[in-house]
């Protein structure tokens, strides 16, 4: 890439502007979205080569990452609270099914199931407490 190309410039400002368009509308699409599948497949962008100097670019990729794991963790905190309140004949059913649920997260959100598997072991050995 030529810096003194005025022309190259305009066309990676433009893609820049419709690479930061596609990172909103996709912020819009996680914070509505009500599986862990849906979220780790949203989540997936890819930075385009040209852009990766490009910080407005990038930062626009760090705030679907971070909108992602946030919505994540809120899911992954409603079925547990949804498994604390179930019956106990249920419990088990409902557990195996979070748990497959969790298997879900690839990606940027992976490190999530490990985080909610003790998440979901602390609500279980608090569970009894109570």
């Amino acid at each position: 890439m030529m810096r003194g190309d005025p022309a190259e410039q305009a066309v990676l400002r433009l893609e820049a502007r419709r690479f930061a368009c596609h990172c909103d509308g996709q912020l819009a699409l996680i914070q509505r979205a009500d599986t862990l599948r849906e979220l780790s497949r949203l989540s997936r962008i890819s930075l385009p080569y040209r852009l990766s100097e490009d910080f407005p670019s990038r930062a626009a990729l760090g705030r679907v990452a971070m909108a992602a794991e946030q919505r994540a963790r809120e899911i992954i905190h409603e079925q547990i609270q949804h498994y604390l309140r179930a019956e106990p004949e249920q419990q088990d059913k409902l557990r195996r099914q979070t748990v497959e649920d969790w298997a879900n997260l690839s990606g940027a959100l992976g490190h999530l199931r490990s985080w909610a598997s003790g998440k979901l072991l602390a609500a279980q050995q608090i569970k009894p407490l109570l």
